[in-house]
């Protein structure tokens, strides 16, 4: 059935009233931003006109961005939860989609949430086993890397102290037929008695690699040991979450436990 010019006015009418609500908000707000908090689920939806005119553009540049309105708003809910809280360390910020905000302490992320769709939700944290399990690892890691450059190390070392007994080694044990062994060993003699001195520096070379080596790991292991498994930072994260839900269940948020909604 064809719209008549009845249906199109009143379309027209209801954004404008639409509008008038919004801006009202907006106002309000400005003086007091714990009524956007609580109230812009009541007029406002995630992809709004109101976002939309906002996206200006004037003699081909543009001259204002729906971007610029959301960040606005933004700073209307950091002002809230400054107040609400009584803590200049906490922040509320823009989250990866237009309408998700995160409220962070210092710059830490604890909780993400919609004021349009009016929830909140905390995304999955790392658990005390999986940290523990990750510390273990990695430490293991660490322990096995180290064991294997030691020992290359040593092995350097002696070839520095015998090089002609180790390039005999060298071919002993590798799994070749005796005839290869023999003819393996004389032409390393044969490189040992006229290329020495390369010999010689490719051998101190590899020392000090390994030597670098063996420091950088030991760095890497110490401050591995030093930030320990991050359970206790876990523990202070979850405490900080918890009072920063109690506000949102307090201005009846509902509480999203999907995590790819709070993304």
């Amino acid at each position: 059935m064809a719209k008549s010019l009845n249906d199109f006015i009143e379309r027209i009418d209801l954004e404008q009233n639409r509008f008038r609500k919004q801006r009202a908000l907006l106002l309000q707000a400005a003086d007091n931003p714990k009524l956007f908090f609580e109230k812009a689920s009541e007029v406002i939806k995630r992809k709004d006109s109101l976002f939309k005119i906002m996206s200006v553009y004037e003699d081909g540049q543009r001259k204002m961005d729906s971007q610029e309105l959301t960040e606005y708003i933004g700073t209307l809910l950091d002002r809230f939860f400054k107040q609400e809280l009584d803590d200049q360390n906490v922040s509320v910020k823009l989250s990866s989609h237009p309408s998700m905000y995160c409220v962070k302490v210092d710059d830490d992320q604890l909780v993400h949430f919609d004021p349009y769709e009016k929830y909140y939700g905390q995304r999955n944290y790392r658990t005390a086993h999986q940290l523990q399990e990750d510390y273990g690892s990695t430490l293991a890691r660490l322990n096995e890397e180290t064991i294997e450059v030691t020992s290359k190390l040593e092995d350097m070392k002696k070839a520095k102290e015998g090089t002609y007994e180790w390039i005999i080694q060298f071919y002993i044990k590798k799994n070749k037929g005796v005839l290869k062994k023999l003819r393996g060993i004389a032409k390393e003699s044969l490189i040992y008695t006229f290329k020495m001195k390369q010999i010689n520096e490719g051998i101190e070379k590899k020392i000090k690699k390994y030597e670098w080596q063996l420091e950088e790991l030991k760095k890497r292991k110490d401050k591995h040991i030093e930030c320990g498994t991050g359970i206790e930072m876990l523990e202070l994260r979850l405490q900080a979450a918890d009072v920063i839900s109690d506000v949102f269940k307090k201005y009846g948020y509902r509480h999203e436990a999907e995590n790819h909604k709070l993304y």
